[in-house]
Parts: structure tokens; C-alpha cells; sequence
């Protein structure tokens, strides 16, 4: 969750009003808030949930109720008590937008955009709003909405390379890629020091297969961040597709050393070091791929020609009937994301 919007809620807690009602359960609101306050929300919660046994139909409990449980991020709890609170007023933004938030911590994106629709239409130019439901239309795969959203928001602020890059995501998701490469451009020109951009604009011109500007983008982000392994693994892959194989085996290896789980990285080293006739030591790059994703027939496919071109025919048949299990089995990519962009 980005952190600008649980700013917009962080001081509602002390905002809701408890109009009259019974001595006993204001006591124990009034304490719940006291707590709150000082952010012992574990306490709070068990002061409001005592003041709703002496008064469920206290007025702005259940809000502050949910808001106690979305500060420990106990999702479920918290869209609990804000339904409560928008059946109790349906029309008013506060629960309506907080209920669209907790959906969108328990990663339910599309429940989380229809509320927050529903409070953006209560408050347009809520700009943090409105770059959580664009992201919660992108996550949830309502891609023209979020196009939409994201149009907005760089209309309010066109230098926003967070928007720019995650409208560069949805785009590439909906299969528009040089409207999706034009984002991730403005993105990196804008904000050439923010982590991820440059790998991002590198992944899209490795789509395209413009290798070398592929190269330029990969190179960048390991100025930035001379240990981020997707970075060394795709500019790997890129330079042996550009046959630099001395290059692509030095990026692959440090690749495969800083994450073990690095799945491409343990293929391609694996498809450079059988080139070099190096054949053990391909064999041990792609089961490792294997041990990381079995489910891929890539890895079984290059292990299986291996094994055939040193007359291991059993375990070359092996990797080739593997290959036949899996056929139609494979899941489609993830949507790509990019990690470490914040909000406008």
C-alpha cells in the first residue's frame, strides 16, 4: 500500500464525533480514542469493542473501531467495521473511502476500486484517493479504467514519474507497448535516480528486442543500484543475445550469486556454458533453473538436448516426456510490475 494514501486517514482517528449516548460506552470510546492517540491501537480496539457491547449503534465508533484495525493492518477486522459504518451512512465519504482502503490492503483490488469509486465521486480532486483506485483498477485487470485514472493524475501533475510509470504498466498489460515504452521514457527522463525506472524501460525495449538501448536502460538502473539482480540478469540475457557472451556470463553469474532463485540467470548461464562445450557444468545451471520453476518446459527442453548430445538418451527422454506433461500446462505470465515507485 502506498503510503500517501494512509496519510489521508492517519488523523481521522481523531475527528469522528460520539454524539450522546450512554455514560458507560462514551467512557470506554473516549478511552479507546485517548489510546489511539497515542498509538496503542491493540488497547483502543478492546476500549471500542467494550463500548460497542454497552452501545453498538453508538454514532463514529464503528470508524474509529476500523481505523484501529487498519493501523495493526488487520485488514479483514477493518472492512468488518467500516461496512458497518457505510450501512450506518451510506453517503458519507469517511467510510466509504477507508472501507475502499482496507479492501485494497487485503489485496481484494476489485472491491477496493469499487469503493473508492465510489469515493472519488464524493471527492474528485482527492489526488491520493485517486492514484489508489487507479492502482487498485490495474491490479484488479479493469485496464481502461485505469487508464483513465492515470490520465487524470498526470493531468494534475504531468512530472509524476510514479504515475507515468505505473501507466506505463497498465498499458503494457493491455498489450500497448510503445504507449507503454513512451511512459516509462517520460518516467526515466523525469526521475532518472528513482529505483526501477530504468530497469522498467530496459524490460520494454527487451520486449521489443532493442537489445542495445535494452543494455543503455540496465546499465543505468546498476549505477543506481549496483545490486539489483533483475537488472544484471536481463542485461545478461540481452548481451548474449547480442553475442557479448564474456559480458553476459560475468552479469548472469552475479546475477545467480546475490539471488540463488534467480531463474533466468541459472538458464542462460546454462545456455552459455554448454556453447562452450562445457557440459557439467550447463547440466548443474539448467536443473537449478528446474529446481526454482519446474513448471517451465524451457529449462527441461535445453537439459534434455544436453543430455542427448552426450548419449545420455535415458535422461534426454526423461526431460523430453517431462516437456509432454507440461504441454498446455503453463500459466501466463505475471502482470509485470515494478517495485519502488510512490505516489504522486
Amino acid at each position: 500500500m502506498n503510503a500517501g494514501s494512509v496519510r489521508i486517514f492517519a488523523l481521522l482517528i481523531t475527528t469522528c464525533q460520539l454524539r450522546a449516548s450512554s455514560p458507560e460506552a462514551l467512557a470506554e470510546a473516549a478511552r479507546g480514542t485517548a489510546f489511539a492517540k497515542q498509538g496503542s491501537y491493540e488497547v483502543a480496539i478492546q476500549h471500542y469493542q467494550a463500548a460497542l457491547r454497552l452501545d453498538p449503534h453508538l454514532p463514529g465508533l464503528y470508524v474509529n473501531l476500523g481505523l484501529a484495525y487498519f493501523k495493526t493492518k488487520r485488514f479483514p477486522e477493518a472492512v468488518a467495521a467500516f461496512e458497518e459504518a457505510v450501512r450506518a451512512d451510506p453517503t458519507s465519504f469517511q467510510p466509504r473511502a477507508l472501507l475502499g482502503m482496507s479492501y485494497y490492503g487485503s489485496a481484494k483490488y476489485a472491491l477496493a476500486a469499487k469503493h473508492l469509486k465510489a469515493a472519488a465521486d464524493l471527492q474528485p480532486e482527492n489526488l491520493e484517493l485517486r492514484y489508489t483506485l487507479a492502482q487498485s483498477y490495474l491490479w484488479s485487470e479493469q485496464y481502461a479504467q485505469a487508464i483513465d485514472e492515470f490520465r487524470f493524475l498526470l493531468g494534475k501533475n504531468p512530472d509524476s514519474a510514479a504515475v507515468h510509470v505505473l501507466l506505463g504498466e497498465v498499458l503494457d498489460a493491455a498489450n500497448r507497448l510503445p504507449e507503454a515504452t513512451a511512459e516509462f521514457e517520460a518516467a526515466a527522463k523525469g526521475s532518472p535516480k528513482q529505483r526501477d525506472v530504468h530497469f522498467g524501460l530496459g524490460y520494454l525495449y527487451w520486449k521489443q528486442q532493442r537489445y542495445e538501448e535494452a543494455c543503455r536502460e540496465f546499465e543505468a538502473e546498476l549505477r543506481n543500484e549496483p545490486q539489483h539482480v533483475q537488472a544484471l540478469t536481463y542485461l545478461g540475457d540481452a548481451e548474449m543475445r547480442l553475442k557479448q557472451e564474456a559480458a553476459a556470463q560475468d552479469h548472469l553469474q552475479r546475477a545467480a550469486t546475490l539471488d540463488p532463485n534467480a531463474r533466468l540467470a541459472h538458464l542462460d548461464l546454462g545456455i552459455l556454458l554448454a556453447n562452450k562445450s562445457e557440459s557439467e557444468a550447463a547440466a548443474r545451471q539448467f536443473r537449478e533453473a528446474i529446481r526454482i520453476d519446474p513448471s517451465k518446459p524451457d529449462a527441461h527442453y535445453r537439459l534434455g538436448r544436453l543430455w542427448k548430445s552426450m548419449g545420455r538418451n535415458e535422461e534426454a527422454k526423461a526431460e523430453f516426456e517431462q516437456i509432454k506433461t507440461l504441454a498446455g500446462q503453463e500459466s501466463p505470465a505475471p502482470l509485470f510490475r515494478v517495485a519502488g515507485v510512490k505516489g504522486p
